[in-house]
């Protein structure tokens, strides 16, 4: 990407970056953008990472995704080597599971 796509990014699909409190309307709209940029299998595992040295297909969905988190929240993706882990990553930190999940 280029620094014009990436400082523009949030500007140009309107969106907040993901907080404390925003997880579930700021997975939707980044499932959009992903989507929309055809990187939405890199997330879900329907794409994997290439083996090869070519990886870039799954680091432009990593930067879409770390590019709209912010600041307080860059902490969950420490350590994430692709899209999918970092999904992961956040997804454990920012869905209910057990019982709080229920309710």
């Amino acid at each position: 990407m280029t620094d014009t796509n990436t400082s523009s990014l949030s500007s140009l699909y309107h969106i907040e970056q993901l907080k404390e409190n925003n997880w579930f309307s700021w997975k939707m709209k980044i499932e959009t953008i992903l989507d929309d940029r055809g990187l939405d299998g890199y997330i879900d595992g329907t794409k994997v990472k290439p083996a090869d040295n070519s990886p870039l297909q799954d680091k432009k969905a990593c930067t879409v995704i770390k590019l709209l988190i912010h600041d307080s929240q860059a902490i969950h993706c420490a350590g994430a080597k692709s899209a999918q882990v970092l999904w992961e990553q956040l997804k454990a930190v920012k869905e209910p599971r057990g019982q709080a999940g229920i309710l």
